[in-house]
């Protein structure tokens, strides 16, 4: 009986000792894991467009095509790259005649598209990519331009 108090007298004098031992702290700042983690985020770069068009007929027909444009390239190293497009677009048609009005059609999609490049030489480039639209006519316009 007499060995419980003089554990807990114990304890309560070494509280004050175990508190001045430095003891490593977690550090869950994913920022900080730049060199641990395969997605450094050092090695990210984005961007952003934005776009809105509308057209209108002699006949009262209209249309209108907004979209947003999130641009994602992230460097595995200076020969391998991943771009990465995702475009949200909202489309439909409208009515001019004597009322405005916007028909029922609206519409909104995600569109992603991505191209991995690989340069392993200066000569020789590999690259796969995923597009939406006509791969025959594709020039290096933006989609919305081909589609």
């Amino acid at each position: 009986m007499k060995a419980i108090p003089i554990l807990i007298l114990s304890l309560l004098l070494a509280l004050p000792l175990a508190a001045q031992i430095n003891m490593p702290k977690p550090d869950l700042n994913p920022y900080a894991l730049s060199g641990a983690s395969l997605l450094d985020m050092n090695r990210i770069s984005m961007r952003h467009s934005m776009g809105f068009s509308a057209g209108v007929s002699s006949q009262g027909q209209g249309y209108y095509l907004s979209r947003y444009t999130n641009h994602l390239k992230y460097e595995f190293n200076p020969k391998l790259d991943l771009e990465l497009d995702l475009n949200v677009v909202n489309f439909g048609s409208a009515s001019t005649g004597s009322k405005f009005s916007l028909n029922s059609d609206n519409s909104t999609r995600i569109i992603p598209e991505f191209k991995l490049s690989y340069r392993p030489s200066e000569n020789l480039h590999f690259q796969i990519e995923l597009r939406q639209g006509n791969p025959w006519f594709y020039d290096q316009r933006p989609w919305d331009e081909r589609w």
